[in-house]
């Protein structure tokens, strides 16, 4: 395939991307920087595109593009979920594949596991120049809780209940440094404080760092020296980083390759092709984090919200008398949680400043940098709060947010923290020690929320029995040793239950939680039983590492279908019943819609893959209203449809809506803001 384009056909096409390993090495290839990186292409095509052998020609023959030849390279995971793929060209492709494989060619591998590994490299990164530190590999400690209950899906893929004894690894995903690399890597990035944890990324490897001070811990153990799992002793004084297996992606592969000298062999590729440690995130500090946060319809939705006022109204067809802006009718539902939004949105359309400010994202009128030109005008001089083109500005930020606050962008007390396992425990097991750590089930601990019972939260959320209420606790411990938690957004698991998988099989290499701890949020959790999917680790069979079966996974992976389980689980999750044996159909069906939503986030890694049959397919023909607001176009046909019907009122054959009315919670929040809108807000006609 031959495509010839002019320069200013192709403007139109640049995406803007940041800085990654695989950049950094064009870079180090090409002798120089350069803004525009025409070494490499991203080609888009999805599963539902037509042009299915044009796709697999350019995947497996490549393109030429202005004479020069591009072959297909590989992609990251978001890149996957978007159907895009890779192509380097032909003058760096041989020796950048070679340095995306650290010299250690394949012949048999799981191929979408392995691509996933190698192409860490194109993950979005700050690179760290001039500083590697020096790191040691850990094996990953793994434990077994027994006979805990759990439902779980059945070969035929129905869900059952019953107690079993389920595999932790209680710190999959994460590691621990000392101060010296908190500090350089903090300065690297210009922050105006110590980022305790950061989420690294190197060639093979993908984890969540946290500073613990563990040269003092050790020595308080008399502890010297740390066994890597190679087998190889280290003073502590010459450790950075402590890091592990399930951090280590490429561990397998070179142990097999090299045996106890893996580690030497990966640093050597590392130095041999200046390969560098990148960041791509990292914990925020207190001072810069909102204290409430903005919840979506998968947290409400799976809340006991249901109001029986609102319920009532429903069955009794009364919704021209219902006050629904009347607190009196809040009952126990969503509204009374919903009305902390609207109160925040009457204080910006009363004219209230702090409020006004606040809603515009300026934290602070001395000392703030912003990228709107607005902001920057009111800062300058606040009278221009009143000039038509700002207030027009904050008008159409208001109707955004209230239109969100329809479909669940709604405050809550709380925000995200990155979880990390108990890392006393975690340095227990690296010394050699029994990991017992400083938590028991149930607790966490977080230096930025005060004691007492609280909700952890993790999107995609698509079952009840996700929510997870746990305990904020502070010991004598974490003063001592993790004090420095207390100004930072991350939170500390136990290691003694199923927290992490009951949170849609959640690790700790950079997943997020969102902690509130709003009273009236905690008591709405449901007693649903925990869902786990019992075979989470099966991948599929390895084959041979070849340009044919590298294309067959490039066409097995060019799309995702999170949004449309997600929006199942939705159409399920809002529906009204009164009949108990409809009601445990739809509880068991939200359950086994979370393990195909599992499946689906994994299938990238494993290259397994659930299919919605035609018995769960049906439920996404109608919508729950609210959600409506999110799809125009499907608003627009529901509108067509009434008007269809209005037109007809008598006849036998009435159009099927394509979204249904119920008393569920989301549905009562959509109405709730739609009723406080229109005696608040008064629109312009045009």
């Amino acid at each position: 395939m031959n495509v010839t384009g002019d320069e200013e056909a192709a403007r139109q096409y640049i995406v803007s991307t940041e800085d990654s390993i695989i950049i950094d090495q064009l870079a180090r290839l090409r002798g120089y920087p350069c803004s525009h990186i025409t070494e490499m292409i991203l080609i888009r095509s999805r599963n539902k595109n037509s042009g299915e052998d044009d796709l697999r020609h350019v995947l497996s023959c490549g393109f030429t593009y202005n004479g020069v030849h591009y072959r297909r390279f590989g992609k990251s995971a978001s890149q996957a979920k978007n159907g895009i793929t890779a192509f380097v060209c032909d003058k760096y492709y041989d020796v950048l594949y070679r340095i995306s494989q650290m010299d250690i060619p394949v012949a048999n591998c799981v191929i979408s596991k392995y691509e996933a590994q190698r192409c860490l490299i194109f993950s979005s990164c700050t690179i760290i120049k001039d500083y590697m530190p020096n790191i040691v590999i850990i094996g990953e400690y793994k434990k077994t809780l027994n006979d805990i209950f759990i439902r779980y899906v059945t070969d035929n893929r129905r869900v059952a209940e019953g107690h079993t004894d389920i595999k932790l690894s209680p710190f999959d995903g994460c590691g621990c440094h000392e101060a010296g690399f908190m500090h350089t890597v903090s300065s690297r990035l210009k922050l105006d404080y110590n980022a305790a944890g950061v989420q690294v990324r190197m060639p093979f490897i993908k984890g969540y760092s946290v500073y613990v001070p563990f040269r003092k811990i050790l020595r308080e153990w008399n502890i010297e020296y740390i066994t890597d799992i190679y087998g190889v002793s280290h003073h502590i004084d010459d450790i950075d980083c402590i890091w592990n297996t399930s951090m280590f992606k490429g561990h397998s592969m070179f142990y097999k390759q090299y045996g106890s000298d893996a580690w030497n062999m990966y640093m050597a590729a590392i130095n041999k092709y200046s390969l560098r440690l990148g960041i791509s995130k990292y914990s925020h500090h207190i001072k810069d984090i909102e204290l409430y946060t903005r919840m979506n319809f998968q947290y409400i939705q799976c809340l006991k919200l249901w109001n029986s006022n609102y319920i009532r109204c429903f069955e009794d067809k009364a919704f021209k008398s219902y006050d629904i802006l009347n607190p009196d009718n809040d009952g126990d539902g969503i509204v009374s949680i919903a009305r902390y939004t609207t109160d925040l949105f009457e204080n910006i359309i009363n004219g209230n400043k702090f409020y006004t400010y606040r809603f515009l994202g300026i934290r602070d009128t001395k000392d703030c940098k912003t990228d709107s030109r607005y902001n920057e005008a009111i800062l300058i001089n606040d009278i221009m709060l009143h000039d038509p083109a700002v207030r027009h500005y904050i008008h159409m930020k208001l109707s955004k947010a209230i239109n969100e606050a329809r479909t669940g962008k709604i405050y809550c007390s709380g925000f995200y923290h990155t979880g990390v396992g108990d890392m006393l425990a975690y340095l227990q097991y690296a010394a050699g020690l029994e990991p017992v750590g400083c938590l028991n089930a149930h607790e966490l601990y977080s230096g930025c929320m005060p004691d007492g019972d609280c909700l952890s939260l993790r999107s995609p959320l698509v079952d009840p029995s996700e929510v997870n209420r746990v305990r904020i606790v502070h010991n004598d411990i974490t003063d001592k040793w993790f004090a420095h938690f207390k100004d930072q957004d991350i939170v500390m698991f136990n290691a003694y239950d199923i927290s992490a998988p009951q949170q849609g099989g959640a690790d700790f290499d950079g997943d997020i939680f969102l902690l509130c701890n709003d009273p009236h949020i905690v008591q709405a959790k449901s007693d649903k039983p925990i869902i786990l999917d019992i075979n989470d680790k099966a991948t599929a069979q390895a084959k041979e590492y070849t340009a044919e079966n590298l294309v067959e996974y490039e066409l097995m992976t060019r799309d995702n279908r999170i949004g449309d389980i997600t929006n199942a689980a939705t159409c399920i999750e809002n529906r009204y019943a009164t009949d108990e044996a409809v009601r445990s159909l739809y509880s068991d069906f939200a359950s086994l819609l979370r393990i195909y939503q599992g499946k689906e986030i994994d299938f990238l890694k494993t290259g397994l893959r659930w299919h919605m049959g035609a018995g769960l397919k049906k439920y996404l023909r109608q919508l729950p209203y609210f959600l409506l607001f999110n799809y125009p176009k499907e608003m627009e046909r529901y509108k067509n449809m009434l008007a269809k019907r209005s037109k007809n009122p008598d006849s036998n054959e009435q159009v099927k809506l394509n979204a249904y009315h119920s008393p569920s919670p989301m549905n009562e929040l959509c109405d709730y803001i739609s009723v406080w809108e229109k005696k608040h807000i008064i629109r312009d006609k045009n």
